[in-house]
């Protein structure tokens, strides 16, 4: 089964919902996404619940994101985290093997991962105020 992924928005957080298997033809689309929801200063939530399979190019793209999301361009951190509902066993032993967690924080609810991405922006941003004050 190919791989799909749906937008969805909450305020300052952009939710990527990925399905089915996501590899090294799905990377573009997801590197992509990431990159917009950075440039446009918005906080990224991936969740991989719904996600069957999951490869090293995709694992490596999520790595990349957090990494440009906690470097942005405009001189902003934003927050990058996953999710990993138990249900998605082969997924949630991935992130654990390649212990992604020490990179980006993994959640079991896509509604932890929105308010710990929409808390961890404000702490970032709100520490870099007054360190230029």
């Amino acid at each position: 089964m190919g791989g799909t992924l749906e937008i969805q928005t909450a305020p300052g957080v952009v939710v990527l919902l990925l399905r089915g298997d996501q590899d090294l033809s799905t990377q573009p689309r997801l590197r992509a996404r990431i990159d917009e929801a950075v440039s446009a200063g918005l906080s990224v939530v991936i969740d991989l619940s719904e996600v069957g399979f999951i490869d090293s190019a995709a694992l490596a793209t999520i790595l990349q994101g957090q990494k440009r999301a906690t470097n942005g361009d405009d001189g902003r951190e934003h927050g990058l985290s996953a999710v990993a509902s138990p249900g998605a066993r082969f997924v949630a032993r991935m992130l654990s093997l390649v212990q992604i967690e020490d990179h980006v924080a993994v959640h079991h609810s896509r509604d932890s991962a929105v308010v710990s991405v929409e808390r961890a922006a404000l702490r970032l941003n709100w520490s870099a105020q007054l360190a230029t004050e």
